[in-house]
């Protein structure tokens, strides 16, 4: 049977060779950068940000709280060293140092400030003139937040045993409003209608406490504690809840109660404090955090919540980056969060949009205050308080995430979009280097060079590539790129499938009668239309296969192949007889893994089959790189056995049919004879194994019957041989 086939034209996707883009332009995208003094607006451009100053550096690693008094001074409760500072304009002075180790809530009442300290948690009152006293004594190791209503009640929230106490306003003796069975009560809030909000942790949850009334839980969310609670305008209340996650440190968040004298530790809980015209609020503990390292928790994850005035509770924010310590909502309707790796957030508009309008030199930003037109930021390893000017600052710069190549890359151009008013300035640098994190191992920053005009990165070539730009005077930057050239990387053949002969595959959706062949190229000449479009493609076939078939003297090979370049691939199939040298080239330019052979082109004998896959059609030549496999070898045989009569049975004397068949070759795979009765019947050779090129048979005369015979020979594979023998029986023996 003759197949005709016809290439078929099959589109494919082509990388063409050239450099990577590495774009930042989004939000997210400017996010995954750090800055000191820019913003990163909702819309996604970079901005100079609020001008920031250090306040006070603390030998304290942890402050923890802070509570703004009638007069404007800050107090800020500290960790490791219990003590309460005030801070004045730029002066920072310590207002009372307590006998225990942790000051986690702060609240005024009247004229005194309320400290609440762990781990042998009491309420003390201070006057302005730092004389202490114990206001509070509970049984519970741990004062985690205070709040105080208009009538100057004050609210405790302990941990140990999560309860809520209620204390008349010259104290004495205290009444259990709230009992949780969670270990820590670590939000307060009472509203103008004396409703107290709490929030626990473990599980975290949102409870209303109605005055002389029975708690209501209106949130039992996704997040493992309530941070804090915080009135806002019309009637909303938000809500802050973290998972603060696996730690590096040992000691858990909250911490359990303890009832041995503690060993000094850094403290691993956050307090945050709300202030509000009537009423002030203290909340407790986030993330366990490293004082040595800074680590940010692993898997740490936070929300910010909105309860209505109707009761109801919805999501309105999710972080995707950073912790969330703090929140605060402001008179301009925004919300600002103090997070991890000193991010300060603002929130605004429904749905929500997200702004990162500072990023200051701390780690954990613990509690954020209004300061007039202003705000003020503790943080946390290390101990810092921090201002936030209303005006923007006169300079900033912006680091960008570390941009790994896969590869070792060149560098090309850097190009920016954006406004850069008179007197304004943007200037870029760039370093690489071939660790994931930059070390001492990196080159060193290099200014980007002006080349007339267009910006080359001069950073040596390498895996991986940081750029940071430095701001002045009042520019925007809407859109960063960068281009690069990784180097081209080999591709692989994983695999190199020879089918057995005469196996071939339907080329899928075929719509020639008889069906064309997958993979293969016909040699016969077709109209020059067809010739054009065949030298064109080359394709062996880029979709899968279609059914199985036999076709006599057809050998078919299938690839599979990758390239981590995801280029443009390219197979060359060839053979090589074993013993020679040359290889002999069947196909080139093949675009799809299978190529059908048809082996009566070449003599017959023992073949070694190569495929090699190049990436030269998207990549210079200089650069571009081939990847190969060999299988085999493989036998090509397209000649039928051959059967020699050695004895044809004439003689009067000859009892048997002798022959031999021989294959040049492969193995023989069945002898049969056709009987004078038409029927066939396999015969075996002399030794009893059909195993051999030359094998020797013999038939008794006898069992063939009267008339020719027929002797049929096959190979292994599938050649076939006859030959018609016209064998007599022996004379009988004369009787005496």
């Amino acid at each position: 049977m003759t197949i005709a086939a016809v290439a078929v034209v099959v589109s494919l996707p082509v990388r063409a060779a050239g450099p990577s883009r590495w774009e930042v332009s989004s939000s997210d995208q400017w996010m995954a950068g750090r800055g000191e003094q820019v913003a990163v607006t909702r819309d996604g451009r970079l901005t100079l940000g609020p001008a920031v100053r250090v306040l006070h550096e603390d030998a304290a690693p942890a402050l923890w709280t802070a509570a703004t008094a009638p007069d404007g001074t800050l107090y800020v409760g500290t960790g490791n060293d219990g003590q309460v500072l005030a801070v004045s304009g730029e002066k920072t002075r310590v207002f009372w140092d307590s006998e225990e180790l942790q000051v986690h809530a702060l609240a005024w009442q009247g004229d005194a400030l309320l400290a609440g300290t762990s781990p042998d948690g009491k309420v003390y009152r201070i006057t302005r003139d730092g004389n202490a006293k114990v206001f509070f004594d509970p049984e519970e190791t741990y004062v985690w937040a205070i709040a105080v209503d208009r009538q100057q009640q004050v609210y405790v929230a302990t941990g140990g045993k999560g309860r809520v106490y209620r204390l008349p306003q010259a104290g004495g003796t205290a009444t259990t409003i709230f009992e949780s069975a969670a270990a820590n009560v670590t939000a307060l809030s009472v509203n103008d209608a004396g409703d107290v909000l709490v929030g626990t942790d473990s599980p975290g949850r949102l409870y209303r406490v109605p005055a002389g009334g029975k708690p209501f839980a209106l949130l039992d969310g996704p997040y493992s504690q309530v941070q804090a609670i915080r009135p806002g305008a019309n009637g909303i209340t938000w809500i802050l809840a973290v998972s603060p996650g696996a730690t590096p440190t040992a000691t858990p968040a909250p911490p359990a109660p303890i009832s041995a004298t503690p060993t000094p530790q850094v403290s691993t809980e956050v307090t945050v404090v709300a202030i509000g015209d009537s009423t002030s609020v203290s909340a407790a503990p986030a993330a366990s955090v490293s004082s040595v390292s800074g680590a940010t928790s692993s898997g740490a994850k936070g929300a910010v919540f909105r309860l209505g005035a109707d009761g109801l509770v919805d999501t309105y924010w999710e972080a995707t980056g950073e912790l969330p310590f703090d929140l605060l909502p402001t008179p301009s309707g925004r919300l600002l969060v103090s997070a991890d790796n000193g991010v300060v957030y603002a929130l605004d508009g429904d749905p929500v949009r997200t702004a990162r309008i500072a990023q200051v030199p701390g780690r954990q930003l613990t509690r954020i205050l209004p300061r007039g037109d202003r705000f003020l930021v503790t943080a946390s390893n290390p101990g810092k308080i921090l201002e936030l000017a209303g005006t923007s600052a006169p300079t900033g710069s912006y680091t960008s995430e570390v941009k790994d190549a896969t590869t070792g890359a060149s560098w090309g151009l850097l190009r920016w979009e954006g406004t850069r008013p008179a007197g304004s300035t943007i200037t870029f640098a760039t370093r690489s280097g071939n660790t994931s994190t930059p070390d001492e191992t990196w080159a060193d920053w290099v200014p980007v060079r002006d080349d007339e005009g267009v910006q080359r990165i001069a950073s040596p070539p390498a895996r991986y590539l940081q750029w940071k730009v430095d701001l002045a005077g009042a520019p925007v930057l809407d859109q960063v790129t960068l281009t690069y050239l990784p180097r081209n990387q080999r591709p692989r053949l994983t695999s190199l499938t020879i089918h057995p002969p005469g196996v071939v595959f339907q080329q899928p959706y075929a719509t020639q009668e008889p069906p064309d062949l997958a993979g293969y190229l016909s040699t016969t000449p077709a109209p020059a239309r067809d010739q054009a479009i065949a030298a064109a493609t080359q394709t062996a076939t880029a979709a899968p296969v279609g059914r199985r078939l036999y076709q006599k003297g057809f050998q078919t090979f299938q690839w599979e192949s990758t390239d981590p370049d995801k280029d443009d691939l390219r197979y060359e199939v060839a053979v090589r007889r074993v013993g020679a040298d040359d290889w002999r080239v069947l196909a080139r330019e093949l675009v799809g893994t299978v190529y059908a052979w048809d082996t009566s082109l070449l003599p017959d004998g023992r073949y070694v089959v190569r495929v090699i896959a190049a990436d030269n059609r998207a990549n210079p030549d200089a650069t571009a790189l081939q990847g190969e496999r060999e299988s085999g070898p493989l036998t090509i045989d397209n000649t039928p056995p051959t059967v020699q009569i050695t004895n044809a049975g004439t003689a009067a004397s000859s009892a048997s049919l002798a022959f031999e068949v021989t294959d040049a070759a492969s193995t023989l795979d069945r002898v049969d004879v056709l009987l004078g009765n038409g029927q066939w019947r396999p015969v075996f050779p002399v030794d009893g194994a059909l195993d051999g090129l030359r094998e020797r048979f013999s038939i008794p005369l006898a069992t063939l019957g009267d008339g020719p015979v027929v002797l049929r020979a096959t190979d292994s594979l599938g050649n076939l041989a006859t030959l018609e023998v016209r064998a007599q029986k022996a004379a009988a023996a004369p009787r005496e």
